[in-house]
């Protein structure tokens, strides 16, 4: 897979390290500049995200109506598979949306770990050779001058060695403390509470219970693997969750968080204000539409006396 390796570099690793330097060089803080940057991607990329969050709410909503299909024409592949999409169709569910987002995520994401690994390592020298050709991303660094991964706002992050004999800084290394791990764990609990409906429909299928219950899993397992990597990829992880839960708050609301938090109950989201609009407007369109049927239902009467008269008359 090495010949692959400049690809993959040209392609994501190297633009992502030229807007982290780019970011270092007006706030010559590394941290700061990860921050920075995810918010960028994060806002660059919103309206996927908003997509995706709401695919999943939907996937969700829909999932007792899925189960009485599995019910029914379990048997029946065929059949099964057409009422599915017939049922998506109905509700609007389009649910390779739920999963795009994720697959241009993950990229993302191991570019940023390669970012990390190869980030101390630059001189200006190599910046300038490898990197964006751009004054703010070329002068950020000095000829000979390697860049400083520290953090000056997370002051327990330790220098740790390198390759070579080298000293790698701040960032580059883990949280021996376990604090930003910790903290990705957290913010990754609040945004999946906060992912599900604010009434979760009641289901039987094991598959749909396995995956409610990875709303504590994974939590779990983003601190162990957020452990074992760079610091700076546990910035990463917690800015893009936060910049997420902020979003799933205007977008879809609090979801199960208040079962946890009850006085955000009382707090209304904006999203509740858009969902009360909407529902708003649907009885509206119902009611608008019952006040015509009489209408209609005179006309045709209307029509049937008149074609009576007409035999009649013959």
């Amino acid at each position: 897979m090495e010949f692959l390796a400049p690809y993959w570099n040209f392609l994501l690793v190297h633009p992502l390290l030229s807007l982290l330097i780019a970011a270092y060089g007006f706030l010559r803080d590394f941290g700061l500049a990860i921050v920075v940057v995810t918010f960028g991607i994060r806002l660059a990329l919103y309206p996927l995200f908003v997509t995706q969050i709401r695919s999943q709410r939907a996937m969700q909503e829909v999932g007792p109506a899925l189960n009485e299909l599995k019910a029914k024409y379990g048997k029946d592949r065929q059949r099964m598979a057409e009422e599915q999409m017939k049922l998506y169709r109905e509700r609007g569910v389009n649910p390779a949306m739920g999963c795009l987002p994720l697959l241009i995520q993950m990229p993302i994401l191991f570019a940023m770990y390669a970012a990390f690994i190869q980030a101390p390592l630059l001189t200006g020298d190599q910046v300038r050779e490898l990197l964006w050709n751009i004054s703010f991303v070329r002068d950020a660094l000095a000829p000979g001058q390697t860049l400083d991964t520290t953090a000056n706002w997370l002051p327990w992050i330790a220098d740790c060695p390198g390759p070579n004999g080298t000293t790698l800084r701040g960032l580059a290394c883990n949280d021996q403390l376990y604090v930003l791990p910790i903290l990705a764990g957290i913010s990754q609990l609040i945004a999946s509470l906060m992912a599900q409906p604010a009434k979760m429909p009641a289901t039987q299928d094991p598959q749909a219970k396995m995956m409610q219950s990875m709303v504590y899993y994974f939590p779990i397992i983003t601190v162990v693997i957020a452990a074992g990597l760079p610091a700076g990829l546990a910035v990463y992880w917690v800015s893009t969750t936060i910049f997420q839960i902020a979003q799933q708050y205007f977008v879809t609301g609090w979801g199960q968080l208040p079962r946890w938090i009850p006085f955000l109950r009382g707090i209304p989201t904006p999203a509740d204000r858009a969902i009360a609009r909407g529902q708003r407007a649907a009885i509206a369109e119902v009611e608008a539409d019952m006040s015509a049927t009489p209408v209609k239902v005179e006309e045709s009467d209307e029509r049937s006396r008149a074609r009576r008269r007409r035999r009649r008359g013959r």
